[in-house]
């Protein structure tokens, strides 16, 4: 009698782990990247997982001065440390450009990972990482930390090879 119920309550509690792991696993989660800090502002990227899967990438701008974003742009960087950049005005589904960033509020640029996707994939231009660019109307340039991609399209921030 006793083992039957030992192994109903172990039975119960392997059914309720398994909901919670499928409650938890259906949930949105945000990733932090990057976070950059300039005495304008301070840049964070970061990545929207949906059911474990990658689905968008967010670049959160907090401005601390008042500043004019003119463009967003994504900075491909080749093997050789060639820059060529490409214009993410045309992805970004909630703000149009130029914006005014006003001291102490949040900007979020947000664009799914398919359409940045088949946009790096259709560019004529060879890439082995990659960084997010906010260009002010004054020229002046806010940058993420580089970023690539592995072999499953997953980001990640690539090692720098210097220690110490």
């Amino acid at each position: 009698m006793e083992s039957t119920i030992s192994y109903f309550v172990i039975g119960i509690l392997i059914l309720i782990s398994v909901i919670v792991y499928n409650i938890r696993k259906k949930q949105t989660r945000n990733y932090q990247l990057s976070v950059s800090i300039y005495p304008e502002a301070v840049l964070e990227l970061k990545i929207k997982k949906v059911n474990n899967n990658l689905d968008s990438i967010i670049i959160d701008i907090k401005a601390v001065k008042k500043f004019e974003v003119k463009d967003l742009k994504v900075e491909l960087i080749t093997s050789k440390r060639e820059f060529n950049y490409y214009s993410l005005s045309q992805l970004n589904e909630n703000k149009t450009f130029p914006v005014t960033a006003e001291p102490d509020t949040h900007y979020e640029f947000d664009f799914t990972i398919d359409k940045f996707k088949s946009l790096l994939n259709t560019g004529e231009h060879p890439f082995r990482t990659f960084r997010f660019v906010i260009v002010t109307k004054l020229g002046k340039l806010f940058k993420t930390h580089e970023l690539g991609f592995n072999k499953k399209w997953v980001i990640y921030r690539p090692d720098s090879g210097t220690y110490n």
